[in-house]
């Protein structure tokens, strides 16, 4: 039955999935958000998966034609933020099932020691935790104007205040986190998390591996002015036009936030796709500025035993694709 589902998918749809870090299974626990990691034997076992029942492609290839005539759907693999895991470990296995990918990289964050905003914030709220100091954190952030929304009760309280955080212009969220971040004397990082430019050179070089824009520095542009979406896109473009000798015309939407204003404001500066963190499959009449994703971590495609599960994953994808249908 599966394999029916998965012929027709592939005469009307292909699959981009989505992910962030692969990492082995001792290192798992060091990534701030378990929802980022996929496992390194996991990820070897989706690869076999994909080589086997699978037609993996450049991320364009797929947009300028989702259909496949062979009974296996094609499949773009992407990562978003530009994790130096990505070239330590995932790379290798890419490099060896000969599987291209896209990188969509925070170039501001690229050749430094720098942090995402979203780390920071999960870093500080575990200092405070560990310290019994949630509630003076707390009284602190509403002091600031947050957590006016009604959905607190909703959801957990970790994952509201970081949503809640996502809603402010980058610039005041990066100062406001600098304070905090004094304040509660969070230790600093001390092991490099995103790529380097000899990494993305090296990559780049065999042929497999494209970088695409995920903005300069990890910006939610629904909460940013006109001018800093275009410096955000700017920076990031010309940084890849520097480094890679080519202008991207694809973008990953951090946190997956856009509008119609965003949308206007890249079809201006010359983008022609974009990709959200919406599940779904990508057909001929998709909205090229509103593309669905398949997020693809442990927690999507293995086992209660942390296993891969190769029936689990193919449910997961075809589902998607169910979900697509019926909202179309």
């Amino acid at each position: 039955m599966v394999g029916l589902v998965r012929r027709i998918v592939a005469s009307h749809s292909g699959l981009v999935l989505t992910l962030h870090r692969v990492l082995p299974p001792e290192e798992r626990n060091l990534c701030y958000d378990p929802h980022l990691v996929l496992s390194e034997p996991a990820f070897v076992s989706l690869l076999q998966l994909l080589q086997r029942d699978y037609q993996v492609v450049y991320l364009e290839e797929l947009l300028n034609n989702p259909r496949s005539f062979d009974g296996r759907p094609k499949v773009a693999i992407t990562f978003d933020d530009g994790w130096e895991d990505n070239y330590r470990i995932a790379f290798p296995h890419l490099l060896a099932y000969q599987m291209p990918a896209t990188i969509f990289a925070c170039t501001g964050l690229l050749n430094t020691s720098g942090v995402l905003p979203e780390e920071r914030f999960a870093r500080l709220w575990n200092q405070c935790a560990s310290r019994s100091k949630l509630d003076e954190l707390l009284a602190d952030l509403n002091h600031w104007g947050l957590g006016r929304r009604k959905n607190l009760h909703l959801l957990p309280l970790k994952r509201y205040w970081s949503q809640e955080l996502k809603r402010m212009p980058l610039t005041a969220r990066l100062l406001l986190l600098d304070h905090f971040e004094q304040r509660y004397e969070v230790p600093p990082v001390t092991s490099r998390r995103f790529l380097t430019w000899d990494d993305v050179r090296i990559m780049r070089q065999t042929g497999l591996i494209r970088i695409g824009c995920h903005t300069s520095r990890h910006a939610t542009l629904t909460s940013e002015t006109d001018r800093d979406i275009r410096r955000e896109l700017e920076d990031c473009r010309s940084s890849l036009l520097k480094h890679t000798g080519v202008v991207p015309e694809i973008l990953a939407y951090p946190n997956g936030m856009h509008n119609q204003r965003v949308v206007d404001l890249l079809r201006s500066t010359g983008f022609r796709a974009a990709l959200t963190t919406q599940p779904g499959l990508i057909g001929r009449h998709s909205n090229p500025f509103a593309l669905p994703r398949i997020a693809v971590d442990d927690t999507t495609v293995t086992a209660d035993d942390a296993q891969f599960s190769s029936s689990q994953t193919s449910v997961y994808f075809l589902s998607s694709w169910l979900r697509s249908t019926a909202t179309s």
